[in-house]
């Protein structure tokens, strides 16, 4: 596999870096470093704690860490799989390659745990390996029994899913980047003059597509969570299952189409994302999808129809006390197509509706953030003022509707180019517990 030679702290900001560490290692109880090709971390952390942060006092010690994870880091680069090591001291250490385009630009290793509890053998060889750095024998025992045993599996399954999770950031921002330098050449090269409003529409567009890409981390790291959590409770056709869907979340993501979607594609995002929350609230959550077969082929602003299924599961449902229900309906009327998700949550206060219903945004609560605001204004982008987000709602029922040209024109741009692949309906998928394969999220 080649070797980048560009940094990988050149795709991603320190401080997304950061809270991938700090929320993988809460989510799951292994810390992780994030290395470029040579092995060395891109971002420093303080997330070590007992026997490894004692040997990381050091300045030898430090230095042997390094050197570990650069050796577990060259031969998951050699294999481009998960490879399993020891640390210096004896810690196991285990490591997946981060790969962009093809390149490897450096690994993830995960490290702080045993396999199995250590014997006597284990621990004199530690203390042998540490007798040079001049550390307290007594406490480099106990920090080294008090290491947590996490079993292979429950590796395996995070180290998928980091994985899953950083290339999706690092092949993200590095398609941004390339877009961005496109962009700026293209500009230099205009008459300014001439193309000015195109060029501001183009810009908005793109900052509006940007807003789009976003998974929120917190999201993925619960999920991650979740599938860690039925692993160990031996509950492996739930863990698949989410699985399944969260892989599909990001490859969408990843591959996202450039700007209209088929609606039977959204739904199927849709069906993926409360898969997942249904498995993770159980009876607490209730769903169904009820959209008139004729606006399958409907184009839609792909990510649209998600924010609005977020907004009513996180502020309307999780407030709620006792099982709630949401649902997805999608018909003409007024000769326009209105796509509805429908909660019986806890509403969404007047005096925040009527901001919104007024300049299109809210303050705060149910409608705080750029969710419903960015797909309100991607609508009107794409199709016109008479288009975007209508909201209704009281105490036990809120309605927000993405209200559209009821139109299936194949003219649409890049409509045709940008999927490809299966015409099933949702329903295909509920049937099934197998991965279902959408070579439209593939590239």
């Amino acid at each position: 596999m080649k070797l980048s030679s560009e940094n990988l702290a050149q795709l991603i900001e320190r401080d997304r870096f950061l809270k991938i560490i700090d929320s993988f290692s809460r989510a799951t109880g292994i810390t992780i470093d994030i290395n470029d090709v040579y092995g060395y971390p891109v971002v420093e952390h303080d997330f070590f704690y007992g026997f490894c942060a004692t040997v990381r006092s050091t300045a030898e010690g430090l230095k042997r860490c390094f050197r570990s994870n650069a050796e577990v880091g060259f031969e998951t680069a050699a294999t481009g799989e998960v490879c399993f090591s020891t640390c210096h001291a004896g810690v196991v250490l285990m490591a997946v390659p981060l790969v962009v385009d093809g390149q490897f630009w450096g690994s993830i290793t995960c490290g702080q745990m045993h396999l199995s509890p250590p014997g006597k053998e284990a621990v004199e060889k530690m203390l042998a390996a540490t007798a040079d750095l001049d550390l307290n024998r007594e406490e480099l025992i106990r920090g080294f029994m008090e290491i947590d045993v996490v079993p292979p599996e429950k590796c395996r399954a995070a180290s998928q899913l980091i994985q899953y999770v950083t290339n999706y950031i690092a092949e993200l921002i590095y398609r941004a980047k390339l877009q961005e330098k496109e962009t700026s050449e293209k500009l230099r090269s205009m008459d300014e003059a001439r193309v000015r409003a195109e060029l501001e529409k183009a810009l908005r567009l793109a900052e509006l597509k940007n807003l789009r890409a976003q998974i929120k981390p917190h999201f993925l790291f619960n999920t991650l969570n979740t599938i860690t959590s039925l692993v160990g409770l031996n509950e492996n056709q739930k863990a698949l299952k989410t699985l399944y869907a969260l892989s599909h979340l990001l490859r969408c993501c990843v591959y996202q189409p450039d700007e209209l979607v088929p609606l039977r594609e959204e739904l199927k995002y849709v069906h993926s994302y409360l898969t997942i929350q249904q498995i993770r609230f159980g009876s607490r959550l209730h769903f169904s999808l009820d959209v008139d077969d004729t606006l399958q082929e409907l184009p839609v602003p792909f990510l649209s129809l998600q924010p609005l299924v977020e907004n009513a599961c996180k502020h309307g449902l999780e407030p709620k006390e006792g099982p709630g229900h949401l649902r997805i309906t999608g018909r003409i009327t007024n000769q326009r197509a209105e796509i509805c998700v429908i909660d019986d949550g806890v509403g969404i206060p007047g005096e925040v509706l009527a901001v919104f219903n007024e300049h299109g945004e809210g303050g705060s609560g149910r409608l705080q953030g750029v969710g419903l605001r960015n797909v309100h204004e991607r609508i009107k982008l794409y199709f016109g003022p008479r288009y975007g987000i209508s909201i209704d709602s009281r105490p036990g029922q809120t309605r927000v509707c993405l209200r559209l040209p009821a139109t299936n024109d194949a003219r649409i741009p890049l409509l045709n180019n940008s999927f490809t692949g299966s015409t099933d309906r949702i329903g295909s998928e509920q049937r099934g517990e197998k991965d279902v394969q959408h070579p439209d999220c593939r590239g």
